[in-house]
């Protein structure tokens, strides 16, 4: 009997600019994440264009406020949540990471 042997994982490839795919059966539209419509903000963000600044195990962290999103080492992310979550390797809500709660 031969062993098994696991193929090794491939490495994954350096991460793409997010992209919004609307398919309809008739037309097929890609959008990028900067055409995405405006949702209302949260009163507890800043205006877009303001930076966010933490101090986390001693890296000093700064996250820009775009108008639909927020961009963290050159990506962008949909919710501060998942910019919070990116970060600290686990579920966390973003507003508490930052300080954002009133």
């Amino acid at each position: 009997m031969k062993k098994k042997t696991k193929k090794s994982t491939p490495k994954t490839a350096p991460a793409k600019p997010a992209v919004l795919r609307l398919v309809s059966p008739i037309t097929h539209v890609e959008s990028t994440l900067e055409n995405l419509p405006v949702r209302p903000r949260d009163n507890r963000l800043p205006a877009p264009g303001s930076i966010i600044t933490k101090t986390y195990h001693g890296k000093t962290i700064e996250v820009k406020v775009l108008e639909n999103g927020f961009e963290y080492e050159g990506k962008v992310f949909k919710s501060i949540s998942r910019v919070a979550m990116t970060i600290v390797k686990r579920q966390i809500s973003g507003y508490v990471f930052f300080g954002l709660t009133k």
